[in-house]
C-alpha cells in the first residue's frame, strides 16, 4: 500500500482540516490534542495543506514560557470552489472561497430552452466566469443543485417539475464543468451550507425547509444530513395547507407545490388583475415600494409556509426550524411565521421559538451548490491535493 492510498493518512488529512475549518485558530498543538493523532502528524498534514494552499498561517502568537503557538486557518482566497443552482428559469453561477464568501457571480435566463440548450448556456457562462474571475486560482471542483427529485449517485435529475425536466443526465451532460462535479437536491445543499455557515454553528439537530420557485426539506441529525434510503427525503410539495386553494397536478387542492412557490405567489397577484406583476422579482420590487396588495399577498405566502412548518415540526421535533430561499430574504416576517406556527402547531410557543430564518447570502442558492464541493474538499482533501499536483504537472 502506498502512502496515498493509505486510508489512515486520508482520514487524518481530513480530520486535520475540518478542525481548522470548524474552529479557527487553533495551533498544531491543539489541533493533535482534538483529533488524538501525534502533534508531528499534524505538522506534517499542515505542512501540504499549506503547501497547496488549503490553509494559511497567522503571525505566531505569545504562549507563556513555551514556543509561541502559530494559529492555523483555511485559506480562503487561494483556491475557488464553482456552485451552480439550476433554476427551472434562471440558473446562478458563482466561484467562492471556502468560506462560502462569493468572488463572482453571474445568472443566466433560459426559460423555454430544453435542458440541454439550457446547459449549454450554463456551460459556456462558466467559462466565461472563470477567464474573468479566478485570476490564475484553481477552481476545486463544481457542485451543482437543483429542484426536485436529484439522485446524487447517479447525476440524474428524475423530476423537476418547475422546470420540465425528467430522467436528465445532468452530472453527464455538464462534464465540461469544473471536475469533480457532485449534483444534489437544493434542500440538501442548503443544508450543508447551514451546517457550515448558518444556524448549523449553534445546532446540529434541525429541519431546512426551501422555499422558492422549488420546495425542498431535510432533517439533520446530529450533523449528517439524512437523503433518505431512496434519495427522495424531504418532498413537501405536496403538504395541503389551504383545502380550498388551487388544484394540484397530484389531484388534491391547496398544496403547498400550487400555493406557496414564487410562481404560485405571481399567479395569485395575476387573480387579482396584478398587471404590473410580471415575475417574483416584481413582487419584491412592489412589496419594497409599500404596496398593501403585494404585501398581503406575501403575508398569505408565509402563512402557507407557516402551516407546513408547523405539521413539520409536530412530526420531526427539530431543536430548530430553518426556512431558506424567499421568505427568508424579508427578516421582518419571521415575527409573522412564528406567530402562525405557534397558533398551528401542537407544541404551540416552543415550536414557534424554535423557527429561524436562514442566514441571508446574495445568490443564497448557488452558495448552497457551492458548499457541496466544499464539503467534498473537507472530506478528502488528500486527493484534492492530488488533483493540484496533477494540474501544476500539466503545465
Amino acid at each position: 500500500m502506498t502512502r496515498r492510498s493509505d486510508p489512515a493518512r486520508a482520514r487524518n488529512f481530513a480530520s486535520v482540516l475540518q478542525e481548522i475549518f470548524a474552529d479557527p485558530g487553533r495551533s498544531r498543538k491543539d489541533i493533535a490534542n482534538a483529533i488524538g493523532i501525534s502533534a508531528a502528524s499534524v505538522t506534517s498534514i499542515a505542512a501540504s495543506l499549506l503547501e497547496h494552499r488549503l490553509i494559511s498561517e497567522s503571525a505566531p502568537v505569545a504562549a507563556g514560557q513555551g514556543r509561541p503557538r502559530v494559529p492555523l486557518s483555511v485559506d480562503t482566497d487561494s483556491n475557488l470552489v464553482m456552485g451552480i443552482h439550476l433554476g427551472p428559469r434562471v440558473t446562478g453561477i458563482v466561484l467562492t472561497g471556502l468560506d462560502g464568501v462569493a468572488k463572482a457571480s453571474v445568472l443566466v435566463p433560459h426559460s423555454g430552452m430544453t435542458a440541454a440548450e439550457a446547459f449549454e448556456l450554463v456551460i459556456a457562462q462558466a467559462e466565461t466566469l472563470v477567464a474573468d474571475h479566478a485570476d490564475g486560482r484553481p477552481v476545486l471542483g463544481t457542485g451543482v443543485a437543483t429542484g426536485g427529485i436529484v439522485d446524487r449517485e447517479q447525476g440524474l435529475i428524475v423530476e423537476n417539475a418547475g422546470a420540465g425536466w425528467s430522467q436528465v443526465p445532468a452530472q453527464r451532460m455538464l462534464e465540461a464543468l469544473p471536475q469533480p462535479l457532485v449534483l444534489d437536491n437544493n434542500a440538501r445543499a442548503a443544508a450543508q451550507s447551514e451546517l457550515f455557515y448558518g444556524q448549523g454553528a449553534k445546532e446540529s439537530d434541525f429541519l431546512l425547509m426551501v422555499i422558492t420557485s422549488d420546495l425542498g426539506a431535510v432533517l439533520v441529525s446530529d450533523g449528517q444530513i439524512r437523503a433518505g434510503r431512496s434519495q427522495h427525503a424531504g418532498n413537501i410539495a405536496h403538504i395541503q395547507v389551504d383545502a380550498a386553494g388551487y388544484p394540484c397536478a397530484c389531484g388534491r387542492r391547496g398544496c403547498l407545490q400550487v400555493m406557496a412557490t414564487d410562481e404560485a405567489t405571481v399567479r395569485r397577484a395575476h387573480d387579482l388583475n396584478r398587471t404590473d406583476v410580471i415575475n417574483y422579482g416584481d413582487i419584491d420590487r412592489l412589496y419594497d415600494a409599500g404596496d398593501a396588495q403585494i404585501r398581503q399577498l406575501v403575508a398569505q405566502r408565509d402563512g402557507y409556509v407557516a402551516t407546513a412548518a408547523a405539521l413539520l415540526f409536530d412530526l420531526l421535533d427539530p431543536g430548530l426550524l430553518v426556512i431558506a430561499g424567499t421568505p427568508a430574504e424579508r427578516p421582518e416576517t419571521l415575527a409573522h411565521v412564528q406567530r402562525t406556527v405557534t397558533e398551528k402547531s401542537v407544541q404551540q410557543g416552543v415550536a414557534g421559538q424554535r423557527v429561524v430564518y436562514s442566514s441571508d447570502h446574495e445568490l443564497s442558492l448557488s452558495i448552497f451548490a457551492a458548499s457541496i464541493m466544499v464539503n467534498e474538499v473537507l472530506s478528502s482533501p488528500l486527493a484534492f491535493i492530488e488533483n493540484l499536483q496533477q494540474l501544476v504537472s500539466a503545465k
